[in-house]
């Protein structure tokens, strides 16, 4: 939010990866004048009281237990990049609280990972924006780390939302 207001920035594109659809999805709230699209990339796609917990499995909520040594933050889950660092817990149990309804929002697009090993917690989410007019679905054979993955394929979903 600091960003946008102090860039002044409008009609932009947000982009959230898994836990980032949380971040994207407050933020286009927040600044309705500011925020055009929003693209969620392998991400959960909260409504108005929805925290990461209550959006994902339960294999994804036992990860989300296993914390590091300070006891306030869950280890990288196994499957991230090595580079990955723990990620506050309290973060994944608070409800998002949104302020109105995101009609503002010309152009929402979601990236499901179809190539991942495991059972994706996203395959729910993906099947029902699938089936939403207001939203454009993408499937890519890449596992939940997309950007690397399939980044040309990523790109270009990018530049046609960004350019809408």
């Amino acid at each position: 939010m600091a960003t946008l207001e102090g860039e002044n920035l409008r009609d932009v594109t947000l982009v959230g990866h898994s836990y980032g659809g949380m971040v994207i999805t407050g933020s286009g709230d927040r600044a309705p004048d500011r925020v055009r699209s929003l693209v969620y990339l392998d991400a959960v796609v909260p409504a108005h009281g929805d925290s990461c917990w209550s959006l994902v499995s339960d294999q994804e909520r036992r990860w989300y237990v296993d914390v590091d040594e300070t006891g306030c933050a869950s280890r990288p889950l196994p499957f991230f990049d090595a580079r990955a660092t723990s990620h506050p817990i309290a973060s994944l149990l608070q409800p998002l609280r949104l302020t109105g309804d995101l009609g503002h929002i010309e152009r929402r697009d979601y990236v499901y990972a179809a190539g991942r090993a495991d059972q994706s917690p996203f395959t729910t989410t993906y099947l029902k924006l699938s089936a939403d007019p207001g939203c454009t679905t993408h499937a890519l054979p890449g596992g939940h780390n997309l950007m690397r993955d399939s980044p040309d394929e990523l790109a270009m979903i990018l530049d046609r939302a960004a350019s809408h």
